[in-house]
């Protein structure tokens, strides 16, 4: 049943449906109160009396609440009307990375990085705060038109903290194509099934397929479990080595070989298109060199066996052989003599060179260099027969850059001249490039300014006609050249326009059209409920929410309930002709303000036409049906007291 049209909570109009799942429908949706669009997820009627799926869908709401990250859809609100679960959080324009991938074949290098480094980003916010995902698929990425990537779905994340054992015989979750091999399995699942599952994913970037098919999904997830996956090089040979290591340490069976976190696994990703060897990458390889079989080594002074193969039984050997053997014999002794001899000599030459490295040369004193600029340095070591050797080049706050961090040996040890002096040399202030966070939300606008390093100041609030709350200016621009670590970013944030609030009027005890004049000045709209009233004339307001005197932003909704005046009861008949061929055909009558059956009887067609006795208060119109086939509308008065003929 489509719920587009309804509105929840008072404020969420739903709109139209744009996607669904096992467990929920989600619809866009428009928010009154802020007067922008959200996406709304209500779980599915027939699962709201199934206390494991509420259960679920609870925890989703409270697990991803949670979350507040640039690359994870933004949770705005939870709540229950009647039998409606819902949970309302940001609406993406955009598409499904599926989508995405579908249209490309194949993503480039570039658009894997990407992409890929912004779901590490959210996978470690979530980690950190004991969250894990369980359900990375390209159907729960979303890439908005600006090229954001949000992580969505946080419908089967589970805290680390709770359990996290799948129990026998309890539904595996998540999706098949990219189960990490423990979740096949039903075992443990921690944050290291999310990175084998975003693995998956790249692998499906790079190459246009997923590594396993089956018939069924069990024989998919068996896969994960036994097979070996094809290098995605080997479908994509254009794809860099970087990326392609990066994926089978990922999806490395054994977990204790992937990834230890996600932002391990986004700095590896980050430098895979500088580095496109990807000799940094950090893999475990197997040892598969076969068994091999060695020649065998002949001892030619060993009588074990001879080149014509004769065993150690066959003492005989005849002259000839003797006398090659006298000559061999002599010819051995002289190569004996040489080796000893040339053995000799290069021992000597050993010790010499050991005698004059160690005790010819002089004892020096080592300079301090520390806090010497590199040439300085370079100079003073050499001026005492040293050799400086620069091992490192670290960030520093407080040391400019090129001048000495630490030294090695350090300042006043004795040591033999010519010898080398490791020193570590100051690279300055680590500097970064200033993102852009306008038109983000204050909360995630902070934290991707902190993820990049730099300090949040004091924000300035200030009139816009932007949505209160987002940032509409920032100080530094994006994209600034460089600027050191630490640099304070100050933010301006939209407190919405001056005049965007208004106060709600009082129009209880007006007439209809004078109560929705007043709103309509104000800059509100109505929303009118007629309902029957003892106590109250016909047309009169009795009622209305929000309370007059009430702050609120306009444009929002005013509900108000108008009387229809007391409700009298009273009977009326409503003759219907009977058609149909069968022996009997069933008659039913409907309201068509509620849909409820005031009629439900069977009768012989032979009979020609029934009188039907209605009871209801008011004009009311009614939906006839015969065998289900529909007849038309009649409309009955029974505010009327003359009586109504048919």
């Amino acid at each position: 049943m489509s719920l587009v049209g309804k509105m929840l909570g008072g404020r969420y109009e739903l709109l139209e449906k744009i996607g669904e799942g096992g467990m929920a429908v989600v619809y866009k949706a428009k928010c009154h109160f802020l007067n922008r669009y959200v996406a709304v997820k209500i779980l599915r009627p027939e699962l709201v009396e199934n206390k494991e799926f509420l259960a679920r869908f609870q925890r989703e709401s409270q697990s991803a609440a949670s979350l507040s990250h640039p690359n994870i859809v933004n949770i705005y609100d939870v709540g229950q009307e009647d039998e409606i679960h819902y949970i309302v959080m940001e609406y993406v324009n955009g598409k499904t990375l599926k989508e995405y991938i579908r249209e490309k074949g194949r993503l480039t290098a570039e658009d894997t990085v990407r992409i890929g480094s912004q779901i590490c980003s959210a996978l470690h916010h979530a980690h950190s705060r004991n969250i894990i995902h369980r359900d990375i698929k390209p159907q729960n990425i979303l890439l908005s038109e600006d090229g954001t990537v949000k992580v969505a779905d946080f419908g089967i994340a589970r805290a680390v903290t709770s359990a996290t054992v799948t129990m026998a015989g309890a539904d595996v979750i998540g999706s098949v194509h990219y189960f990490s091999p423990e979740q096949a399995r039903g075992g443990h699942v921690d944050k290291k099934s999310d990175i084998y599952s975003l693995g998956i994913v790249l692998y499906e970037m790079v190459t246009g397929v997923v590594p396993f098919e089956g018939d069924s999904a069990v024989s998919v997830a068996l896969k994960h479990i036994q097979e070996k996956v094809t290098p995605p090089g080997e479908i994509n040979p254009d794809i860099p080595k970087s990326i392609q290591y990066i994926i089978e340490r990922a999806i490395e069976k054994d977990c204790n070989k992937r990834y230890d976190d996600a932002d391990e696994m986004r700095s590896d990703l980050n430098r895979a298109l500088k580095e496109p060897d990807g000799k940094y990458v950090k893999r475990f390889v197997e040892n598969d060199q076969a068994t091999r079989i060695l020649p065998a080594i002949h001892d030619p002074g060993h009588p074990e066996e001879d080149k014509q193969g004769k065993s150690r039984g066959d003492s005989s050997p005849d002259p000839e052989e003797k006398d090659a053997g006298k000559r061999r014999g002599r010819i051995g002794n002289r190569i004996i003599v040489g080796v000893i001899l040339v053995a000799f000599l290069v021992l000597f030459f050993m010790l010499r060179g050991i005698y004059l490295r160690e005790f010819a040369r002089k004892d020096t004193i080592v300079p301090g260099v520390v806090g010497y600029d590199e040439k300085a340095a370079n100079k003073m070591l050499k001026g005492k027969g040293l050799v400086m050797k620069v091992v490192q080049w670290k960030n520093s706050d407080t040391v400019p850059r090129g001048q000495i961090l630490f030294q090695d040996p350090s300042e006043g040890q004795t040591v033999k001249s010519d010898s080398s002096v490791e020193v570590t040399v100051s690279d300055g202030v680590k500097k970064v490039t200033v993102p852009d966070v306008e038109n983000l939300p204050q909360r995630n606008a902070e934290i991707k300014l902190e993820d990049a390093g730099l300090k949040v100041g004091t924000p300035e609030y200030v009139d816009s006609d932007k949505v209160s709350g987002y940032v509409v200016k920032q100080d530094p621009s994006a994209y600034t050249k460089e600027v050191p670590v630490g640099t304070e970013v100050r933010l301006f944030v939209s407190t919405g326009p001056r005049d965007h609030m208004t106060e709600v009027d009082k129009v209880i005890d007006l007439q209809e059209d004078m109560a929705q004049e007043l709103l309509r000045k104000a800059g509100l709209d109505s929303n009118i409920i007629r309902e029957y009233n003892d106590e109250v004339e016909t047309g009169v307001v009795y009622q209305q929410s929000p309370d007059p005197g009430t702050n609120v932003e306009k444009g929002r909704k005013v509900d108000v309930w108008v009387s229809l005046g007391k409700k009298v009861i009273s009977h009326k008949k409503m003759t219907i002709e009977l058609t149909g061929t069968g022996e009997k055909v069933r008659v039913q009558v409907v309201r068509a303000s509620d849909d409820k059956v005031m009629y439900d009887e069977e009768h012989r067609p032979s009979d020609g036409a029934v009188q039907i006795p209605l009871e209801d208060s008011g004009v009311q119109s009614y939906a006839i049906w015969i065998d289900n086939v529909y007849q038309g509308t009649r409309t009955l008065d029974f505010s009327r007291k003359e009586r109504e003929r048919e």
